[in-house]
């Protein structure tokens, strides 16, 4: 109220001091009091003009049907933020080809960002490079290293398996630590020699399987030698157990066959009509444009081809996969993809989807791309309530992609083709046990597929036999030991140690899995 009060008391202070300035005659008298309550009205058209009435845009043409007025500010506002805030990230491809392969379908937003329309574009015209580049950008980068066959390669569908782990992530972050021993490692023959002339027996470590006593070749402390430092990169191991499972369906993937039905692509497909329509009487040009040319897209998009290719998911071998994963060799940060072979194979090694050419669907888009950004140009300069409608627009499209969020994708995946997955998390002490805890639980004889992680050298085919045993003794390699050095000697004993507590663990954890579903 005191607002409008000081806009009255100022128009009639205008009118007063304008009054006293025209001449008084009949005629100037007319001419006079048209000039007042122009400038009158002036006072308070700045509130609602940019400088035309902001209701009916920059281009000030009255629509079919009348609109209220809006205020300056939420018009200007409203036009800036889809052009500012609804583009394509760098990552598009990486996150269309997680969902184009996860889903088996091409599916877009009912406002879909900027930039997305022309990735599509490039999928359907080009899907096999296109797919083999997304692969290779962001978190899809990876490679993997083939435990069983001894093979490195770089991840094939690096959007499916990073979607698929970042979701199983996010259900259950506990971690559990491998203990490690806190021993200062003084390892030699000479040390041993030196404790028995002092009369000294070194202490037996039990081991951590409940074997015979470690010999006197154990790593021991030297009596009164203080611990020697030592340097600890942990290396953070996430294990993946995937086997078949019955069909289920939940929520999400009722949801998602009601939206993608044909019925209810109809029923949208006539709203959608009807609304452009609608914006157009009421002058809102720029979204009208916007919802056509989405309506066309998505119906175009709806009958492109993507298939499954045969025997998909299907397994070839009568063994289960043991696959690391990582971004490069001297990662932090490691993925072991275990159980059906078939699925994880398909996962990380196989095509999972197979998109036919289709050009004439690509160059629509390609077009609607074009159109699109002439449409949100449009709106930001025009302003007024086509700024509001795309506001709006952009706002109902957001929270209908909510769907397609990563743990739905992977739990609609997971239930279309009847897989369960689980997932366990494991700290080691350093790359080394990590290793060698795989290769224990894995229970295969070669060694060449960690090559490119830990380089072959001597004391690594020494722990590598070690290893081999089930028992903690290495008599039959004494010559091998007296070979090395004392800390590669240290080295040796400490990792096989390590390695095979955290074998212990991971295989309790990965039978467990293996009881459990999805």
């Amino acid at each position: 109220m005191d607002a409008w009060r000081s806009i009255l008391g100022s128009k009639f202070t205008s009118f007063v001091l304008l009054s006293a300035l025209v001449p008084h005659n009949e005629s100037s008298g007319i001419c006079g009091c048209h000039n007042l309550i122009s400038q009158a009205n002036d006072i308070t058209m700045p509130l609602f003009t940019t400088p035309n009435l902001a209701s009916l845009g920059s281009i000030n043409v009255p629509a079919y049907f009348p609109v209220p007025r809006l205020i300056n500010f939420v018009a200007e506002w409203a036009a800036l933020i889809p052009l500012v805030c609804h583009l394509a990230s760098p990552y598009h491809p990486h996150q269309l080809a997680g969902q184009v392969t996860l889903l088996g379908r091409v599916s877009i937003a009912l406002f879909p960002e900027h930039g997305i329309l022309a990735g599509i574009s490039q999928l359907l015209s080009h899907s096999t490079e296109f797919l083999d580049i997304a692969s290779t950008l962001g978190p899809s980068s990876k490679r993997v290293w083939d435990v069983k066959w001894g093979g490195t390669f770089p991840c094939a569908n690096g959007a499916a398996s990073s979607y698929l782990a970042e979701a199983l992530l996010q259900r259950n972050n506990a971690v559990i630590k491998v203990p490690e021993p806190v021993l200062g490692l003084r390892l030699s023959r000479s040390s041993a020699d030196t404790a028995s002339s002092n009369n000294t027996t070194p202490a037996r470590a039990p081991p951590p399987d409940g074997g015979s006593p470690l010999r006197k070749k154990c790593p021991t402390p030297l009596p009164g030698s203080p611990p020697v430092p030592r340097f600890r990169r942990y290396q953070t191991l996430h294990v993946l157990h995937f086997s078949k499972s019955p069909h289920n369906t939940s929520w999400p993937s009722k949801l998602d066959k009601l939206l993608s039905s044909t019925l209810f692509t109809a029923a949208i497909f006539v709203l959608k009509s009807g609304l452009a329509v609608m914006f157009i009487l009421l002058g809102i040009y720029g979204t009208a444009v916007i919802l056509l040319c989405s309506l066309n897209t998505q119906l175009v998009t709806r009958a492109a081809k993507v298939d499954r290719p045969s025997a998909f998911l299907g397994n070839n071998e009568n063994h289960d996969a043991y696959m690391l994963v990582a971004t490069h060799q001297n990662s932090s940060v490691w993925y072991l993809f275990v159980g059906d072979r078939g699925i994880v194979d398909s996962v990380l090694n196989k095509t999972m989807v197979v998109i036919p050419q289709q050009l004439a669907a690509a160059r629509w888009l390609r077009a609607a791309h074009i159109i699109q950004l002439l449409a949100m140009t449009f709106v930001a300069s025009q302003k007024g309530w086509d700024g509001i409608a795309l506001l709006i627009l952009l706002i109902i499209s957001t929270v209908m992609q909510f769907r397609f969020r990563r743990e739905m994708l992977t739990r609609m995946f997971c239930e279309e083709n009847g897989v369960a997955v689980n997932q366990s998390s494991f700290e080691f002490s350093g790359r080394t046990p990590m290793l060698g805890a795989i290769q224990r639980v894995s229970r295969c004889c070669e060694w060449k597929w960690m090559d490119e992680i830990l380089s072959p050298c001597p004391r690594r085919e020494v722990w590598a036999r070690a290893l081999s045993r089930e028992d903690m003794e290495m008599d039959s390699l004494d010559e091998e030991m007296d070979g090395l050095s004392d800390g590669d000697q240290g080295w040796v004993w400490n990792n096989k140690v390590l390695a095979i507590r955290g074998a212990i663990l991971m295989q309790r954890a990965v039978q467990g899995l293996a009881t459990q579903s999805l």
